[in-house]
């Protein structure tokens, strides 16, 4: 993935200059905002999540300075910052680097050379730190989550989220808000004649859409496979008043910069507003109905309230065998379910539309709740023409059952070889959000849903493949970090306490002696003697 990089300065003429002084793209460097002032800096770090700015130390509203305090004392090591300086200015560089500043540049004697070792400089320390555990601070722990959130979301669109309580949960511990007056859901086809670096290429065209988009409106990008992703905009009252002109604006907008940069074409079918996040899923299919009916070749298409259809084949009978199959890994359960799908399917006698929404719903149910779920479809297909991506051109609802009972086998095939490897991959997964969310209050309920599991069956998944259970787990992570900041020394038992999420230093104290059979004071004093 390109590293993120963000320039500020109030002289437009030196942020001309620092746009073109350097091929930012042969470095795989994406340039995410280029900004006028402190503030606007400010807002862009929270945004965009940079891996490197590239700043004045002087500029209107708040100073470089200062936003490098900010954000140094904020998200730790990350982002990295290059200052750029005149010679009155230069008093101000000490105090710079005592806030990790990777370098300074004075303007006058910035060259194309200067620049490029500064930056290579920067490249390299966000290598190491990436590869280190300092790495885990705010900024990285945010854009991890992403995967999450596109799980969330997946889940959503289909109707996986069996309860408004699971809902808030999830939204809660995704840090979503999802406040806004009205909701809709836009179903986005890629269309592209450039096979080769395929992932890249997606992976770049969800970034220049993010970034493009975010400008207009409040949105949210759920990739769903190698050629489809969904945007959810976030409207209020007065935007919907008028959001299918407002958002097909912002539409053709994004698609002709996403054209100028990677010669890539998409197909855009807006879905019906909701007011109820909860209810998503009515809108997402809505776009993907629209989609489906669209002849003529337009790239931004609407849903209408009569085209929201509701004769469309229901999955609701089969959603809790499929997300349980999916959850648990379990072959034989899942062909036996998809087969009754495949064959209902066949029954009703269902229009081609119909059949191939019903199946694309289970393949992104697969891509999402599955490990390695992308990977695994691909190989089900692997021998035929076009891959699972046929069933978007399907024709019959027979063909539309043939592409299911197809997934069903390659899937089974692979669940029944790697199951007990998938489990324990499961169980890794767990562990690794538990070490990287150490210094939040977590619980088993809560990681589950936001897993996409029962409560129970993650704690016997848990306890089967780790040797331990999740509390006992995540106690000794908290256990583990809380020994990393005393030796440090610069913690008092409270301070540790409480970035730990401990509800007190006495139920800390309790907490430590109970699993190192001494007290945090007598760890200390040990910690001591040996430094000693």
């Amino acid at each position: 993935m390109a590293t993120k990089l963000i320039i500020a300065d109030d002289e437009p003429l030196v942020l001309v200059g620092l746009q073109s002084m350097l091929d930012w793209g042969k470095l795989d460097i994406e340039i995410a905002a280029v900004v006028r002032n402190g503030k606007m800096l400010e807002d862009a770090i929270e945004e965009h999540l940079p891996d490197l700015v590239i700043t004045d130390i002087k500029m209107p509203i708040k100073t470089g300075l200062e936003v490098q305090k900010q954000c140094s004392e904020k998200y730790g090591r990350l982002p990295l910052f290059i200052l750029l300086t005149s010679y009155e200015e230069f008093s101000f560089v000490k105090e710079a680097l005592s806030y990790q500043a990777v370098d300074y540049l004075v303007k006058l004697e910035l060259t194309e050379e200067k620049l490029h070792a500064s930056v290579s400089k920067a490249l390299k320390l966000l290598s190491e730190l990436k590869g280190s555990e300092e790495s885990h601070h705010p900024l990285l722990e945010r854009s991890a989550m992403q995967g999450f959130r596109d799980k969330f979301f997946v889940r959503l669109f289909n109707g996986l989220i069996d309860s408004r309580q699971a809902f808030e949960k999830q939204k809660k511990e995704l840090q979503l808000s999802l406040h806004e007056a009205w909701h809709v859901v836009c179903y986005v086809e890629i269309k592209s004649n450039q096979e080769k670096a395929e992932v890249n290429l997606y992976n770049s065209t969800l970034g220049m859409l993010n970034q493009t988009l975010s400008r207009y409106l409040t949105c949210h990008l759920t990739s769903l496979d190698l050629h489809h992703l969904a945007i959810t905009f976030c409207l209020t009252e007065e935007q919907h008043a008028h959001y299918r002109t407002i958002v097909r604006q912002v539409l053709e907008k994004t698609l002709q910069v996403i054209y100028n940069y990677f010669s890539v074409n998409l197909v855009c079918s807006v879905g019906l507003a909701v007011q109820d996040p909860f209810l998503l899923h009515t809108s997402f299919l809505s776009a993907r109905q629209q989609l489906s009916l669209q002849a003529c070749e337009q790239a931004i298409l609407f849903a209408r309230p009569s085209e929201g259809g509701g004769n469309s084949f229901s999955l609701d009978p089969y959603r809790s065998r499929l997300t349980r199959s999916f959850e648990e890994v379990d072959a034989h359960q899942l062909a036996l379910v998809m087969e009754d799908v495949a064959t209902e399917m066949e029954q009703q006698n269902l229009l081609p539309l119909q059949a191939i929404e019903a199946a694309s719903s289970i393949l992104y149910m697969a891509i999402s709740l599955l490990p390695d779920g992308q990977h695994m479809v691909e190989l089900a297909f692997e021998d035929q023409g076009g891959g699972y991506r046929q069933i978007y051109t399907s024709t019959s609802t027979a063909a539309a059952s043939a592409w299911l009972r197809t997934l069903a086998q390659g899937l089974g095939e692979q669940l029944q070889s790697r199951k007990t490897d998938y489990r324990a991959k499961v169980v890794a997964n767990v562990q690794q959000y538990i070490k990287e969310n150490v210094k939040r209050k977590l619980n088993l309920g809560e990681v589950a849903l936001l897993f996409g599991f029962s409560q129970n069956y993650l704690s016997s998944l848990f306890s089967r493949y780790s040797g331990c259970s999740f509390v006992e787990y995540t106690t000794q992570m908290k256990i583990a970090a809380a020994k990393e900041l005393m030796a440090k020394g610069d913690y008092k038992m409270y301070e540790i306490a409480d970035t730990l999420g401990f509800e007190s230093s006495f139920y800390f104290s309790k907490v430590f002696k109970k699993v190192e059979g001494v007290s945090p004071r007598q760890y200390l004093q040990h910690l001591e003697r040996k430094r000693s």
